[in-house]
Order: C-alpha cells, then sequence, then structure tokens
C-alpha cells in the first residue's frame, strides 16, 4: 500500500525548507574555508547593517500617530483672547471618535458625540462643568483627559504661543 501523500502545500513547504537549508550549510561551509580578510570584510559589512537598521528604528516616528497617542489626538491652550481660554483639539487620527468626554484637570467635563477624524475642534473652558457649576475663573488647567469607544488618552496642556 503506497503511503499517504501530503497536500500540496505541504510539499511545497517542504521543498523551500530543504532549499534554504542547503543554501545556508553551502554558505556556512563557505564562510569556514574562506580567508581571514573576507571574515574581516564581512564582520565590517555586517556591523554597518545593524548600525544602519538601529539608526533607522531610532530616528523614525512611532506608528501609534501624530500627536503621538493612541487616538492621534493633538491638544493644547490657545493663547488667552477676549473669549477667554480655550483648548484646540484635534483628531490628526484616520479613525472618528464617538461618545467622547474631554475632562479638565479630573473634574470639569464636556461631551460630544462625534469628532470625525481630520476636524479641529475649539473648546471655550465655559464649556467645561463640574455638577452644574462651571470652570472657576482665571483656571489654568493643566490636563485634559480624553475618552470614547477608541480609546483613552491624557494630554498634558502647553500653552501655544501666539
Amino acid at each position: 500500500m503506497p503511503p499517504p501523500s501530503r497536500p500540496e502545500p505541504l510539499q511545497a513547504a517542504a521543498r523551500v525548507t530543504g532549499a534554504a537549508m542547503d543554501l545556508a550549510s553551502d554558505l556556512t561551509e563557505g564562510f569556514r574555508k574562506s580567508g581571514r580578510s573576507f571574515k574581516l570584510r564581512t564582520a565590517v559589512v555586517g556591523t554597518w547593517v545593524v548600525l544602519a537598521l538601529i539608526t533607522f528604528w531610532v530616528a523614525c516616528p512611532s506608528a501609534v500617530g501624530p500627536g503621538n497617542n493612541a487616538l492621534g489626538a493633538v491638544v493644547q491652550l490657545e493663547p488667552e483672547s477676549i473669549l477667554g481660554s480655550q483648548i484646540g483639539i484635534h483628531n490628526d487620527s484616520d479613525r472618528i471618535w464617538t461618545d467622547v468626554v474631554f475632562t479638565l484637570d479630573d473634574t470639569w467635563r464636556h461631551e460630544e458625540k462625534t469628532v470625525r477624524a481630520g476636524d479641529r475642534l475649539v473648546l471655550s473652558l465655559e464649556r467645561f462643568a463640574a455638577g452644574g457649576q462651571p470652570v472657576p475663573r482665571g483656571l489654568k488647567p493643566k490636563k485634559l483627559q480624553i475618552d470614547c469607544e477608541q480609546g483613552h488618552v491624557t494630554a498634558p496642556l502647553q500653552a501655544r504661543r501666539p
């Protein structure tokens, strides 16, 4: 009775694995038989490749997003104006935020149903409240917390230069 045949993808994988092992053993054997200068050149090139990869890894920005947080939020305290203090919020991601709650300094809240991808909001401090009480006049908020169905982020508030 003939042995059961393997499915076609498994046979292809076995052939590729065998070819890769043959190539690796040929390269290893060739490296062992090579001279000292070839080994030194190989070490120099290998070191250069490793350093280049490390440099790219360090230099490239995070894949988390332009706001450097999970939501891609960019938050800044707008300069004081005749309208009072305001907070600029930019959804710099490609996702819509839904059921959004903005919380100032763990106390005052403002809710938005949605913030679309690319939207820029400018929220006056007067729009925030806690227990029906507005934000005290002259408050200099330190942080803004954004909670939505897509995630959570806490951002320090730094004044934007005019």
